[in-house]
């Protein structure tokens, strides 16, 4: 097998609220303008999507809720994404958020919409309502900076890290082993419960804890869902730790044929939505009790 993490070169940076790391098949003399475009992109998103800050352009969207509000053609992108994974998910994922003392900030009724102009490139939301992504921007994010690195920079292997949320390409080639990515312990920050053997495409681990949006309750601890898709693995992560074991494995096996998942239950159980033959050969080190096969 050829050694390839030498020809790897690591990049990290905080942005987004989280810590950036990338490694990238590149040439040394490359490094400094890569670094210096992907801390750009990702600066840009935050400056248009993030809430903490006052002045970015979703900030101002929902200052602005009741009236209509120019947008850029980024943000139309981002909340047709939205959109579309709204109905995906049967409401599940519910980007609209209603403003209502004393309890802040909660779902709002299925009765009210955002109101598109193409044309124009507005938007106009509801009165007393706010928008929350609730990391579709950081998702998708990544994924539009993995396609520009393959496309226009002819990077040929690469990982690209921002929280939990993970894309890789470049190891389908059979002289080179896949990208091995190791699953955290929920219950133990410093032990591993197994890990997921990629040659390309995504990856997203999420805690319930961690969401503010999630369902009290729930039964799932953490849930790490793998697909090609990192914006799809991302939504299914957090769909699936918001509506438990049960009801959320079954919404997921009604709506994809692409992600396979690894749930943590609250009683410490780990159960396993996908492909049989996926079992040990993608993911591996694992002591699953319950299955849920695709096949």
């Amino acid at each position: 097998m050829e050694r390839i993490t030498q020809y790897l070169h690591p990049f990290h940076f905080q942005t987004l609220e989280s810590t950036i790391e990338m490694l990238l098949h590149c040439e040394e003399k490359d490094t400094t303008l890569i670094n210096k475009q992907a801390m750009d992109w990702f600066r840009s998103v935050e400056k248009r999507f993030s809430t903490n800050l006052a002045d970015s352009e979703i900030s101002l969207l929902n200052a602005l809720a009741g009236e209509n509000c120019l947008v850029s053609t980024t943000m139309l992108e981002v909340l047709f994404l939205a959109e579309a994974y709204q109905a995906i998910t049967d409401g599940n994922y519910f980007p609209l958020l209603q403003k209502s003392a004393p309890m802040g900030l909660e779902k709002a009724p299925a009765t009210l919409e955002w109101e598109v102009d193409p044309a124009m490139k507005s938007i106009k939301l509801p009165n007393h309502t706010n928008i929350d992504l609730r990391g579709i921007e950081k998702s998708w994010s990544i994924k539009r900076l993995a396609e520009y690195m393959q496309k226009n920079m002819s990077l040929e292997q690469g990982l690209i890290l921002a929280g939990g949320d993970i894309t890789v390409w470049g190891r389908g080639s059979q002289k080179l082993d896949p990208w091995v990515i190791g699953i955290q312990n929920p219950w133990n920050a410093n032990a591993k419960l197994g890990a997921i053997a990629m040659s390309e495409g995504s990856l997203s681990t999420y805690s319930p804890f961690e969401d503010k949006m999630s369902t009290p309750g729930s039964d799932i601890v953490q849930c790490t869902v793998a697909g090609q898709d990192m914006v799809e693995c991302q939504v299914w992560a957090r769909i699936l730790c918001t509506l438990g074991v049960e009801e959320g494995l079954a919404l997921l096996a009604k709506r994809t044929s692409d992600c396979e998942a690894v749930v943590h239950s609250t009683n410490q159980e780990m159960h396993y939505f996908g492909r049989e033959a996926s079992l040990n050969r993608r993911w591996l080190d694992m002591h699953i009790d319950h299955y849920y096969f695709q096949d």
